[in-house]
């Protein structure tokens, strides 16, 4: 039983540190890379536990990783594309360096050109504002990307303002009252995002479907990992408001 909680433990450890190579270090890699250091050590000191303590262990390590398991592939299978041919779809912004897009960022904006191609009257909202380290703002990004692929501007519309996923939505909803749209809309984002912005467009309403991008192999466990506990936070978030109007 050792050598099997030290083989998944160096598993999951490189699992969540490759994205590393990618100079992507955050929450997400930090708690797998931490989780897969537990599981060696448990691995190797189960032996001065007595037996039942150690199938106790045992049980709990293996229901904890299983969970997990559980719970990132529920949001990656809440990424599949089923938009068809809704009059605007909201881009959701990600990391500009400096003046150019980050990988995810030009991903998405690669989903939502593709979706603008298959509807010539479909508009864009592209949603993201100027952080740190950008040297332009997401959306200005994302409409130069698209115009330079052949996308006439009069079907880009700019929300620049917004620095959060709650933001992109709210503030991308406003422009869409503001022309007279109903509350439905195609969101494209990556495939690990999804699930989290459709929970917050039904917060504000909205009939949302799915135009996701694909992430790459060694960075998806981070960012699934890092979007269970973001669905967490959002949810408690709404949990607090609904008990607040009891």
């Amino acid at each position: 039983m050792q050598i099997v909680f030290i083989i998944i433990g160096a598993a999951v450890f490189v699992a969540f540190a490759a994205a590393v190579f990618d100079r992507v270090l955050n929450f997400g890699n930090i708690v797998g890379m931490l989780l897969g250091a537990a599981y060696v050590l448990l691995g190797v000191f189960l032996n001065r536990l007595d037996v039942t303590n150690q199938r106790l262990v045992a049980v709990i390590a293996a229901c904890v990783l299983l969970l997990m398991l559980l719970l990132m592939r529920n949001v990656y299978a809440s990424g599949k594309t089923d938009a068809e041919s809704e009059r605007v779809v909201i881009v959701l912004g990600c990391k500009v360096k400096g003046d150019r897009p980050s990988l995810a960022l030009l991903k998405r904006t690669d989903a939502a050109y593709r979706f603008l191609l298959s509807n010539p009257t479909s508009v864009a909202i592209l949603s993201g504002g100027q952080g740190r380290g950008e040297n332009l703002s997401e959306a200005l990004c994302m409409q130069q990307l698209l115009y330079d692929r052949g996308i006439a501007k009069d079907r880009l519309i700019l929300e620049d303002k917004s620095t959060s996923t709650d933001e992109n939505i709210r503030f991308s909803l406003a422009i869409m009252e503001e022309l007279g749209m109903e509350r439905e809309a195609a969101i494209a984002t990556s495939e690990y995002h999804q699930k989290r912005a459709r929970l917050i467009c039904s917060r504000y309403g909205i009939k949302a479907s799915s135009v996701s991008s694909k992430t790459k192999w060694n960075l998806l466990p981070t960012f699934l990992i890092r979007e269970i506990f973001a669905l967490i936070k959002e949810n408690i978030k709404d949990f607090n408001k609904v008990g607040g109007h009891l």
